[in-house]
């Protein structure tokens, strides 16, 4: 049976969230690793290895002056790139080691290890020079602080697209943060920062929606899983978690982050074979499950609240209409169920009941199915449907009224 027929027939079966989240992981990694091997990414590399590795506690402390940070050093490091910090712009300050030396007078040792002594049987004493390491305060400035010479880049700076229901969605994900989520005018050029310290997120306005979007589950995946408890938790691992999540819930939906996603990963994963992005996927899977039935529940419950004549899994269906007349003109006027019909021969008959199909908010997702590309979200098809019952009930008692007559 080939796949077309196997989709129409019932020995198709659906695949389910953990088998298409796996897919979609597996697809992340090989596309990661194809954005590594171009030529484009290896230039980018050049470049970034002239930049300085900071240690974990020079990372949280630039986090913790400018949240939305991304790449920096000094202020000749710039200038060395052709770049220039603009005036104004308040330095990060960052812990640099500072080596020093210092002469001592220490004792003259024999091969025995024994000081030596001399004929009034002091110990002799020499000069010896000793390199000692302290540390210092130093300035350093992000790539955002900085203008001139482009640096090299791989893949989009913003997405660009709307979303379906776009309002709805991020009054959803604003519902299930686990911290407000606020829109400003960030200056550093960052889309987005999650901000520890004020347990708060911010997200860059007049972005495009699924730019937008798509920096709220990053942010919102930073929020749940890197907070206080997460100092052990290195940057590069931090960033491959919440941009890989954000990548993978937009896939499951049906939107596209390749062109930006893949690159940002790249950027966080120090070696060719990847293992900081393999350790994570596990993690990325299980947190997009997560994000996806959180989203997934409250539209249930939106959807629920919106049309309280809809009930769940075959609930009985209560019927409080009062049997009313109603007349009809040139032609039968229709009611709901449990109303009498006038037909133009003057005669009164009843209605059949409209019932709609009830099978609906149990089981089924009410996101856009995005697997295989877009389609008709569930709250459409119901509607679709609703429409169509009601108009076949309504041919039917037409149809009776004319054979009557």
């Amino acid at each position: 049976m080939d796949e077309k027929s196997a989709k129409n027939g019932s020995e198709y079966q659906r695949p389910s969230n953990e088998e298409k989240l796996k897919e979609l992981t597996d697809k992340l990694q090989d596309g990661v690793k194809a954005v590594r091997d171009s030529a484009e990414y290896k230039k980018l590399l050049a470049t970034m290895a002239k930049f300085p590795h900071y240690s974990l506690n020079n990372c949280m402390l630039i986090a913790m002056q400018k949240p939305d940070a991304t790449l920096c050093q000094g202020y000749n490091a710039w200038k060395k790139m052709g770049r220039y910090v603009r005036k104004g712009e308040k330095g990060i300050k960052v812990i640099a080691p500072s080596p020093y030396t210092i002469q001592k007078e220490v004792d003259v040792l024999d091969s025995n290890g024994r000081p030596v002594l001399d004929h009034d049987g002091e110990p002799v004493k020499q000069t010896k020079e000793l390199n000692l390491m302290g540390f210092k305060a130093e300035t350093t400035f992000d790539v955002s602080q900085t203008e001139g010479k482009e640096l090299p880049r791989v893949g989009v700076d913003e997405l660009k697209g709307s979303i379906d229901k776009y309002e709805v969605l991020m009054g959803v994900l604003k519902d299930i943060s686990p911290v407000p989520i606020g829109f400003e005018d960030i200056k550093s050029g960052a889309k987005g920062y999650y901000h520890t310290e004020d347990k708060r997120i911010a997200i860059q306005q007049g972005m495009s929606e699924l730019q937008t979007l798509k920096t709220c589950i990053h942010e919102i995946t930073h929020a749940m899983l890197h907070g206080d408890n997460a100092a052990d938790i290195s940057k590069n691992r931090k960033e491959l978690e919440a941009e890989g999540t954000a990548s993978i819930v937009l896939s499951f939906m049906g939107y596209n982050t390749d062109d930006y996603s893949y690159p940002y990963l790249c950027g966080y994963t120090s070696d060719a074979d990847m293992k900081e992005l393999k350790a994570s996927l596990g993690t990325i899977r299980q947190t997009s499950s997560r994000i996806i039935k959180k989203i997934e529940d409250k539209l249930g419950e939106i959807y629920k609240e919106r049309n309280p004549e809809i009930v769940a899994d075959n609930e009985p269906v209560k019927n409080d209409a009062k049997e009313s007349v109603r007349v009809g003109d040139d032609s039968p006027l229709r009611d709901t169920a449990g109303c009498t019909v006038i037909g133009t021969d003057g005669k009164a008959t009843k209605a059949e009941p409209v019932v709609a199909e009830r099978k609906i908010l149990g089981t089924v997702r009410i996101l856009p199915d995005g697997w295989g590309g877009m389609k008709q979200s569930l709250l459409d098809n119901l509607s679709i449907r609703k429409n169509q019952i009601k108009n076949d009930t309504a041919a039917k008692v037409v149809k009776k009224d004319r054979e009557v007559c």
